[in-house]
């Protein structure tokens, strides 16, 4: 059982890595919507590869896309649409707000999902001791990315109000978004359990993402002749293939142990080793990325987040 509650937080450490791998690779590749399909395919090819070795089929049969109810093929979209959210955040509200908002989404719909059973989900009832936890965690995020304590002027201008237009909703899909990547985590765990596989799940998931992708890359007329700069790089970079095997990696295991622990636990744990190990990523300035020094602030931050977690997952 501690293994897997570790297991969460290994994989929240691989989607940071993910996120650092992607990064680098949007560098070459110009657009993030091809670095996204870049990854997405890669990921694809990673899980079919696992599923030809184990022997699992990767098509549902028609009895069973007949039987099923029709929010159980969302979670490749969810995750997309989660995908793409950050981008549009990011560029429209800021670093800092592109950072909390989802966040804060994926905390709230984990806890609801738990709460209520959402998805076929195991119930998990709240507590008031879990909610002082779910409380605590909140507040040890936002120490984390700098949202409370002492910051820095860059900082500070980037967190002060936006004179942007339609401000509110953008804030809103952004939770939203965040929302969206938490009922993934679910709807991926509930189509394992009934495929009886959740390598066949992964990889459904991912195919319908993949598609979606390349829709998107297709109406945006992006131009898919950067990659061969990528390719060319690789002999400097050779892990900037690795973020789709380990995105579908996290898909995986996000559809394996949502069902055994609730989605609310592995998204929370998951949230605390990916903003763990990014913090490790900047200090060291690992996959090329941007040297930032963990401040006394961030470690304070995770910190309360471990405590909250661990007050979460064993009360």
């Amino acid at each position: 059982m501690v293994f897997l509650a570790l297991l969460p937080i290994i994989m929240g450490a691989g989607l940071a890595t993910q996120t650092a791998i992607n990064s680098k690779l949007r560098q070459f590749v110009g657009s993030p919507y091809l670095a996204s399909g870049i990854s997405f395919m890669i990921g694809l090819l990673f899980l079919f590869i696992l599923g030809r070795l184990v022997h699992q089929p990767m098509l549902p049969t028609a009895s069973f896309v007949t039987t099923q109810p029709w929010w159980i093929w969302l979670g490749g979209v969810f995750g997309v649409i989660g995908l793409t959210g950050n981008i549009v955040l990011f560029s429209t509200l800021g670093s800092i707000q592109a950072s909390v908002l989802p966040i804060l989404g994926q905390i709230i719909m984990g806890v609801v999902i738990d709460q209520f059973g959402l998805f076929g989900s195991r119930v998990q009832g709240m507590t008031w001791l879990k909610f002082l936890g779910v409380v605590i965690l909140v507040i040890g995020v936002l120490i984390t990315i700098g949202v409370i304590g002492p910051t820095d002027p860059l900082t500070k201008r980037s967190l002060a109000k936006m004179h942007v237009q339609y401000q509110l909703l953008y804030q809103i899909f952004g939770v939203a978004a965040g929302m969206l990547m938490a009922s993934q985590t679910a709807i991926n765990g509930r189509l394992g359990v009934q495929l009886g596989s959740s390598i066949q799940a992964a990889t459904i998931s991912f195919a319908l993402g993949t598609i979606l992708l390349f829709l998107v890359l297709w109406f945006t007329h992006t131009s898919f002749r950067p990659i061969r700069d990528a390719v060319i790089a690789t002999k400097h970079y050779w892990w900037l293939w690795c973020g789709g095997a380990i995105g579908g990696a996290y898909i995986l295991c996000s559809a394996w142990l949502a069902p055994l622990l609730g989605t609310g636990q592995v998204v929370i744990l998951a949230l605390f080793g990916q903003l763990l190990f990014s913090a490790v990523v900047e200090h060291f300035g690992m996959f090329d990325s941007f040297t930032a020094s963990i401040e006394r602030e961030k470690i304070i931050g995770l910190i309360v987040m471990f405590v909250s977690v661990v007050e979460i997952h064993f009360v």
